[in-house]
C-alpha cells in the first residue's frame, strides 16, 4: 500500500513538471506571435498560421499512429451515443480567440501584462468550471479559499498595470479583453479532457480542438473581408525563419499535454501548475524578446509575486480523514 500511494506520489509530481514546462512553453509562443505578426501585420493570418502548422504536426502524428487515429475516427460514434454532447467537441473556438488576441495584444501591453491577465482569466474562471462539472474530473466544489485567490489574483493584475504607462494612458481595454481570452480558453482543457477520456487519445482531442478553431478562424477572416477588407505580408518561409513557425508546434504541445492532464490533475489543478508556469516564463520572454512596450517595473514585479501569492493560496489542500 506504501509502494503504491508513493508512485502515485511520483507520478503526479511528475505529470506537475510536464504541464510547468509546456506553459513556459506556451509563454514563449506569445513572444513568437508577435514577432510573426510583424511581418504579417494581421492578428487573423498569424492565427490562421498557428493553426495551420499546428494541424500539420498532428495530421503527421495520426498518419504515424493507429490508436491516434481509431480514436479520432471513434468520435462521431461516441456522440450519436451520448457519451460525447455536441458542444463538448467546440473547445477550439476558445483557442483561436486566444491565439488571435494573443498576436494583437502583446504588441500592445507585453508578453508579461498579457500573460498576467490571462492566467487571472484563467484561475477565475476555472472555479466556475469545477463548480459546472464539466471537465472529466466531475463537480468540484467552490471554496472561500478559492474564491480569495481569485480575487487575489485579479489584484496582481491590476498592480501589474498600474507601473505600465508613465503617462497615465492604460491599455485597459487590452488588459480586459487578455483578461477575457484567459477565461474562455479554461474551457479547453475540460471539453478536450472529455474527449481523451471517452477516445482513450488526447492526441485526437487536440486534432479536434486545432480543426475546430481553424474553421473558427476561416469563417472570422471571410467575414471580416467582406465587411472591412485587410491585407498581409508574407512571412519569411520556415527554411528562412524556423523561429516564428513555431507557435503552432507549441500550442500542439500545450493542448495535448492540458487534454491529458484534466484527467489526473483536474481543471483547477491543472489551470494552478499553468498559472505558475506562465508567470515565471512571462519575465523571461520580456527579458530574452522584449517588445516596443516591455517595461519590467517594481508594480509588475509586485504584481506577479501576488498573483504567485494567489496561487499558493488555492492549492492549499483541505486535511483529509485517515482511514
Amino acid at each position: 500500500m506504501t509502494t503504491d500511494s508513493a508512485l502515485q506520489v511520483k507520478v503526479k509530481f511528475s505529470h506537475i513538471v510536464i504541464t510547468f514546462i509546456a506553459s513556459i512553453i506556451i509563454t514563449a509562443q506569445s513572444s513568437i506571435n508577435s514577432e510573426l505578426n510583424i511581418y504579417t501585420e494581421n492578428p487573423l493570418i498569424t492565427a490562421l498560421i498557428n493553426f495551420t502548422t499546428g494541424l500539420i504536426v498532428l495530421a503527421l502524428m495520426m498518419i504515424f499512429s493507429r490508436a491516434i487515429r481509431k480514436g479520432f475516427t471513434s468520435i462521431p460514434r461516441l456522440v450519436r451515443e451520448g457519451k460525447l454532447k455536441r458542444w463538448q467537441l467546440i473547445g477550439g473556438l476558445s483557442g483561436a480567440f486566444f491565439v488571435a488576441s494573443q498576436s494583437s495584444l502583446v504588441q500592445v501591453v507585453g508578453v508579461a501584462i498579457f500573460t498576467v491577465a490571462a492566467v487571472a482569466g484563467q484561475t477565475s474562471a476555472a472555479l466556475l468550471v469545477d463548480k459546472s462539472g464539466i471537465g472529466p474530473a466531475g463537480k468540484q466544489p467552490v471554496t472561500l479559499m478559492r474564491v480569495g485567490a481569485a480575487i487575489l489574483g485579479i489584484v496582481g493584475v491590476l498592480v501589474s498595470v498600474l507601473g505600465q504607462d508613465s503617462t497615465g494612458q492604460f491599455a485597459f481595454g487590452a488588459v480586459l479583453i487578455s483578461f477575457a481570452a484567459g477565461a474562455l480558453v479554461s474551457t479547453q482543457p475540460a471539453l478536450n479532457g472529455q474527449i481523451a477520456n471517452q477516445t482513450g487519445q488526447p492526441a485526437a482531442a487536440t486534432l479536434v480542438n486545432f480543426i475546430v478553431g481553424f474553421l473558427t478562424l476561416v469563417v472570422v477572416y471571410g467575414i471580416k473581408q467582406q465587411i472591412s477588407p485587410q491585407g498581409f505580408n508574407v512571412p519569411p518561409m520556415p527554411w528562412e525563419n524556423p523561429i516564428i513557425w513555431l507557435g503552432g508546434p507549441f500550442g500542439v504541445l500545450f493542448v495535448l499535454t492540458a487534454a491529458f492532464m484534466a484527467k489526473t490533475l483536474g481543471v483547477f489543478l491543472f489551470t494552478l501548475t499553468s498559472v505558475v508556469g506562465q508567470l515565471s516564463g512571462a519575465i523571461l520572454m520580456d527579458v530574452l524578446f522584449p517588445t516596443a512596450t516591455t517595461n519590467i517595473t517594481w508594480q509588475l514585479l509586485l504584481g506577479i509575486s501576488i498573483t504567485g501569492a494567489a496561487v499558493v493560496l488555492a492549492s492549499g489542500k483541505k486535511k483529509t480523514r485517515r482511514h
